[in-house]
Protein backbone atom coordinates (compact mmCIF):
# COMPACT_ATOMS: atom_id res chain seq x y z
CA UNK A 1 0.00 0.00 0.00
CA UNK A 2 1.24 3.33 -1.27
CA UNK A 3 2.12 5.56 1.72
CA UNK A 4 1.01 8.72 -0.44
CA UNK A 5 -1.39 8.55 -2.87
CA UNK A 6 -1.96 11.26 -5.65
CA UNK A 7 -4.53 11.91 -8.11
CA UNK A 8 -6.22 14.83 -10.12
CA UNK A 9 -9.47 16.00 -10.74
CA UNK A 10 -9.57 18.67 -13.41
CA UNK A 11 -6.98 21.64 -12.29
CA UNK A 12 -6.95 20.24 -9.03
CA UNK A 13 -3.86 18.12 -8.13
CA UNK A 14 -4.67 15.72 -4.98
CA UNK A 15 -2.32 14.27 -2.19
CA UNK A 16 -3.48 11.83 0.16
CA UNK A 17 -1.73 10.52 3.15
CA UNK A 18 -2.20 6.95 3.34
CA UNK A 19 -1.38 5.60 6.59
CA UNK A 20 -4.53 5.65 8.69
CA UNK A 21 -3.94 2.16 10.69
CA UNK A 22 -0.73 4.01 11.99
CA UNK A 23 -2.50 7.76 12.05
CA UNK A 24 -0.50 8.89 9.17
CA UNK A 25 2.50 9.28 11.18
CA UNK A 26 5.65 10.18 9.26
CA UNK A 27 7.84 7.35 7.89
CA UNK A 28 10.28 6.99 5.15
CA UNK A 29 7.67 6.00 2.90
CA UNK A 30 5.61 9.51 3.54
CA UNK A 31 8.49 11.36 3.14
CA UNK A 32 9.65 10.06 0.13
CA UNK A 33 5.76 10.25 -1.28
CA UNK A 34 5.09 13.46 0.05
CA UNK A 35 8.75 15.01 -1.98
CA UNK A 36 8.14 13.16 -5.27
CA UNK A 37 4.03 14.20 -5.12
CA UNK A 38 5.41 18.04 -4.73
CA UNK A 39 8.00 17.10 -7.61
CA UNK A 40 5.07 15.92 -9.25
CA UNK A 41 2.93 18.95 -8.93
CA UNK A 42 5.47 21.44 -9.89
CA UNK A 43 5.98 19.70 -12.80
CA UNK A 44 2.19 18.81 -13.82
CA UNK A 45 -0.61 21.38 -15.53
CA UNK A 46 -2.62 21.03 -11.90
CA UNK A 47 -3.10 24.87 -10.99
CA UNK A 48 -3.58 24.18 -7.00
CA UNK A 49 -2.83 21.09 -4.64
CA UNK A 50 -5.08 20.19 -2.10
CA UNK A 51 -4.04 17.67 0.82
CA UNK A 52 -5.97 15.36 2.84
CA UNK A 53 -5.08 12.05 4.66
CA UNK A 54 -6.91 8.93 4.89
CA UNK A 55 -8.69 7.99 8.38
CA UNK A 56 -9.91 10.12 11.51
CA UNK A 57 -6.42 11.71 12.03
CA UNK A 58 -4.89 14.50 9.93
CA UNK A 59 -1.22 13.04 10.96
CA UNK A 60 -0.06 11.71 14.75
CA UNK A 61 3.43 13.47 13.14
CA UNK A 62 6.73 11.47 13.37
CA UNK A 63 6.70 7.69 13.68
CA UNK A 64 9.01 6.98 16.24
CA UNK A 65 9.33 3.07 16.05
CA UNK A 66 10.01 3.80 12.14
CA UNK A 67 11.22 7.25 11.75
CA UNK A 68 12.44 9.15 9.02
CA UNK A 69 16.42 9.68 8.11
CA UNK A 70 15.26 12.96 7.46
CA UNK A 71 11.78 14.81 7.03
CA UNK A 72 12.51 18.21 5.41
CA UNK A 73 11.91 17.58 2.36
CA UNK A 74 8.42 16.42 2.51
CA UNK A 75 6.97 20.14 3.61
CA UNK A 76 5.51 21.85 1.10
CA UNK A 77 7.23 25.02 -0.52
CA UNK A 78 10.38 23.92 0.61
CA UNK A 79 12.54 21.34 -0.78
CA UNK A 80 10.66 21.49 -4.00
CA UNK A 81 9.77 25.75 -4.32
CA UNK A 82 6.65 25.86 -5.60
CA UNK A 83 4.57 29.33 -6.47
CA UNK A 84 1.42 27.42 -7.41
CA UNK A 85 -0.95 27.22 -4.24
CA UNK A 86 -0.97 24.46 -1.64
CA UNK A 87 -4.48 23.73 0.29
CA UNK A 88 -4.38 21.43 2.81
CA UNK A 89 -7.64 19.73 4.63
CA UNK A 90 -7.37 18.57 8.22
CA UNK A 91 -9.49 16.46 10.52
CA UNK A 92 -8.62 15.34 13.92
CA UNK A 93 -5.50 15.06 15.26
CA UNK A 94 -2.61 16.85 13.88
CA UNK A 95 0.56 16.99 15.90
CA UNK A 96 4.26 17.60 16.00
CA UNK A 97 6.04 17.37 12.38
CA UNK A 98 2.35 17.37 10.67
CA UNK A 99 1.94 21.30 12.62
CA UNK A 100 5.35 22.15 10.60
CA UNK A 101 3.66 20.78 7.25
CA UNK A 102 0.50 22.92 7.46
CA UNK A 103 2.36 25.91 8.60
CA UNK A 104 4.49 25.69 5.23
CA UNK A 105 1.59 25.49 2.91
CA UNK A 106 -0.57 27.93 1.56
CA UNK A 107 -4.07 27.72 3.12
CA UNK A 108 -5.78 25.17 5.84
CA UNK A 109 -9.49 24.12 6.51
CA UNK A 110 -10.13 22.26 9.44
CA UNK A 111 -12.82 20.18 10.66
CA UNK A 112 -14.49 21.61 13.76
CA UNK A 113 -12.77 18.97 16.19
CA UNK A 114 -9.75 19.17 14.29
CA UNK A 115 -7.23 20.09 17.46
CA UNK A 116 -2.81 21.05 17.33
CA UNK A 117 -0.43 20.09 19.11
CA UNK A 118 3.25 20.42 18.77
CA UNK A 119 4.74 18.42 21.55
CA UNK A 120 8.58 19.63 21.12
CA UNK A 121 9.27 21.17 24.54
CA UNK A 122 7.66 18.35 26.38
CA UNK A 123 10.10 15.61 24.42
CA UNK A 124 12.97 17.62 24.91
CA UNK A 125 13.77 18.13 21.21
CA UNK A 126 13.09 20.77 18.87
CA UNK A 127 13.95 20.71 14.82
CA UNK A 128 13.46 24.75 14.50
CA UNK A 129 11.51 24.70 11.71
CA UNK A 130 8.64 25.86 13.47
CA UNK A 131 10.59 28.72 14.62
CA UNK A 132 9.08 30.65 11.47
CA UNK A 133 5.65 30.95 13.01
CA UNK A 134 5.73 34.52 13.70
CA UNK A 135 5.64 35.61 9.87
CA UNK A 136 2.59 33.29 9.35
CA UNK A 137 -0.11 33.74 12.69
CA UNK A 138 0.19 35.80 15.74
CA UNK A 139 3.20 35.48 17.87
CA UNK A 140 2.12 35.79 21.37
CA UNK A 141 -0.48 33.20 21.17
CA UNK A 142 1.66 31.03 18.97
CA UNK A 143 4.73 31.44 20.85
CA UNK A 144 2.58 29.96 24.28
CA UNK A 145 1.08 26.99 21.90
CA UNK A 146 4.76 25.75 21.51
CA UNK A 147 6.17 26.59 24.89
CA UNK A 148 3.04 24.75 26.63
CA UNK A 149 2.74 21.77 23.94
CA UNK A 150 -1.04 22.35 24.66
CA UNK A 151 -3.51 21.42 22.57
CA UNK A 152 -5.42 24.10 20.51
CA UNK A 153 -8.49 23.80 19.08
CA UNK A 154 -9.14 24.50 15.21
CA UNK A 155 -11.54 27.38 16.56
CA UNK A 156 -8.50 28.71 18.39
CA UNK A 157 -6.14 28.16 15.37
CA UNK A 158 -8.49 30.33 13.08
CA UNK A 159 -8.66 33.02 15.59
CA UNK A 160 -4.95 33.71 15.72
CA UNK A 161 -4.53 32.79 11.54
CA UNK A 162 -2.95 29.93 11.68
CA UNK A 163 -5.62 28.08 10.02
CA UNK A 164 -8.16 29.77 7.04
CA UNK A 165 -11.45 28.08 8.12
CA UNK A 166 -13.62 25.76 10.25
CA UNK A 167 -15.93 23.58 9.23
CA UNK A 168 -18.20 20.87 9.88
CA UNK A 169 -16.40 17.72 10.75
CA UNK A 170 -15.88 15.72 7.84
CA UNK A 171 -16.14 18.55 5.48
CA UNK A 172 -13.07 19.62 5.65
CA UNK A 173 -11.62 18.55 2.06
CA UNK A 174 -14.49 19.24 0.53
CA UNK A 175 -14.34 22.88 1.22
CA UNK A 176 -10.49 22.93 0.21
CA UNK A 177 -12.06 21.53 -3.29
CA UNK A 178 -14.55 24.23 -3.28
CA UNK A 179 -11.67 27.12 -2.74
CA UNK A 180 -9.39 25.07 -4.76
CA UNK A 181 -11.80 24.78 -7.79
CA UNK A 182 -12.56 28.95 -7.18
CA UNK A 183 -8.71 29.26 -7.62
CA UNK A 184 -8.48 27.39 -10.44
CA UNK A 185 -10.68 28.97 -12.71
CA UNK A 186 -8.76 32.65 -12.14
CA UNK A 187 -5.29 33.60 -14.23
CA UNK A 188 -2.81 30.88 -13.27
CA UNK A 189 0.13 33.42 -14.14
CA UNK A 190 -1.27 36.35 -11.76
CA UNK A 191 -2.20 33.52 -9.00
CA UNK A 192 1.19 32.44 -9.41
CA UNK A 193 3.06 36.05 -9.06
CA UNK A 194 0.53 36.07 -5.93
CA UNK A 195 2.05 33.68 -3.85
CA UNK A 196 5.22 34.21 -5.14
CA UNK A 197 5.21 38.27 -4.08
CA UNK A 198 3.25 37.30 -0.85
CA UNK A 199 6.40 34.86 0.40
CA UNK A 200 8.90 36.89 -0.55
CA UNK A 201 7.61 38.87 2.23
CA UNK A 202 7.60 36.36 4.40
CA UNK A 203 10.29 36.19 7.53
CA UNK A 204 12.06 32.62 7.40
CA UNK A 205 13.42 30.86 10.48
CA UNK A 206 16.78 29.65 10.46
CA UNK A 207 15.89 26.27 9.90
CA UNK A 208 13.88 27.18 6.86
CA UNK A 209 16.56 29.62 5.48
CA UNK A 210 19.13 26.52 6.20
CA UNK A 211 17.71 24.51 3.91
CA UNK A 212 17.06 26.35 0.97
CA UNK A 213 20.36 27.18 0.77
CA UNK A 214 21.28 23.49 1.05
CA UNK A 215 18.94 23.09 -1.73
CA UNK A 216 20.83 25.53 -3.68
CA UNK A 217 24.19 24.11 -2.80
CA UNK A 218 22.50 20.76 -3.27
CA UNK A 219 21.56 21.56 -6.88
CA UNK A 220 25.13 22.77 -7.61
CA UNK A 221 26.42 19.59 -6.66
CA UNK A 222 24.06 17.76 -8.92
CA UNK A 223 24.38 20.03 -12.44
CA UNK A 224 26.22 19.28 -15.19
CA UNK A 225 28.60 22.00 -14.75
CA UNK A 226 29.74 20.99 -11.64
CA UNK A 227 30.53 17.25 -13.72
CA UNK A 228 31.98 19.30 -16.55
CA UNK A 229 34.19 21.18 -14.25
CA UNK A 230 35.87 18.00 -12.15
CA UNK A 231 36.16 16.78 -15.67
CA UNK A 232 37.97 19.49 -16.93
CA UNK A 233 40.60 19.42 -13.83
CA UNK A 234 40.81 16.13 -14.25
CA UNK A 235 41.84 16.66 -17.85
CA UNK A 236 44.19 19.77 -18.13
CA UNK A 237 41.82 21.60 -20.17
CA UNK A 238 39.40 24.38 -19.79
CA UNK A 239 35.74 23.60 -18.75
CA UNK A 240 32.78 24.64 -21.10
CA UNK A 241 29.99 25.44 -18.52
CA UNK A 242 26.94 25.46 -19.66
CA UNK A 243 24.78 26.89 -16.88
CA UNK A 244 22.60 23.28 -15.82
Amino acid sequence: MNAVLTATDGPIFIITLNRPEQRNAWNQAIVDGLEQAWVDFEASDALVCVVKAEGPSFSAGLDFRSPPKSDDGALPNLAVPCNKPIIVATEGACLGMACSFVLMCDMVFSGESAYFAYLEAKMGMYGGLMAGFAGRFMYRPGLQWMMTGDKMSAGRACEIGMINEVVADGTAFDRAMVVAKQIAQNAPLVIQSMKSVAMKTLPMGPAEQFYRDLCMLGAIRKSEDFAEGVAALREGRQAKFKGR
